[in-house]
């Protein structure tokens, strides 16, 4: 007989993946600063991320704004394989290393979403190519960091680098 335990304080307690985005579900998705020796590396994009919405500031924004590699992880996937699979496919390099530096849990205003974020520090191979999807590559450091992200504002960015890097 398998142990039945009965979840009274809203444990983590998940059923099977659904195909479509629910207001009060859950989501974990991942975070993925780029570094190239000791350079971060943005995507500038003109459209969101792939399979998310674009932050409210780019509307102002036609040339586009810069993001990380982000996305959410598969059901079952390792996070090696996860990590790896994003940055493939948002940048078309591949993850030499890689380290998670934070977990943040936070109920989302926008949809009641319990939106679980895995925050990685991932050294690539190389600096990636530009393409139509992301027609500028930025490269920076702590001390120069570009104020046109999509979801970080640069003080933002300066604190969590400085604090997890």
């Amino acid at each position: 007989m398998g142990f039945d335990y009965h979840w009274k304080n809203k444990e983590a307690n998940f059923g099977p993946p659904l195909e479509k985005e629910v207001k009060g579900g859950t989501h974990i998705t991942f975070e993925i600063i780029l570094k190239s020796g000791e350079k971060y590396v943005a995507l500038r994009r003109s459209n969101a991320i792939p399979g998310h919405e674009l932050p409210p500031k780019a509307k102002d924004k036609p040339e586009g704004l810069l993001y990380f590699c982000h996305n959410l992880i598969r059901y079952g996937e390792s996070i090696e394989n996860c990590v790896k699979r994003i940055v493939r496919d948002q940048a078309g390099i591949n993850v030499e290393s890689f380290e998670l530096v934070d977990l943040e849990s936070e109920v989302q205003e926008k949809d009641s979403q319990w939106a679980i974020t895995v925050y990685i520090i991932a050294e690539v191979d190389k600096i990636p190519e530009k393409s139509p999807e992301v027609p500028e590559i930025v490269t920076f450091d702590k001390e120069s960091i570009p104020d046109e992200f999509g979801w970080w504002t640069k003080e933002e960015l300066k604190e969590f680098l400085e604090e997890k890097d």
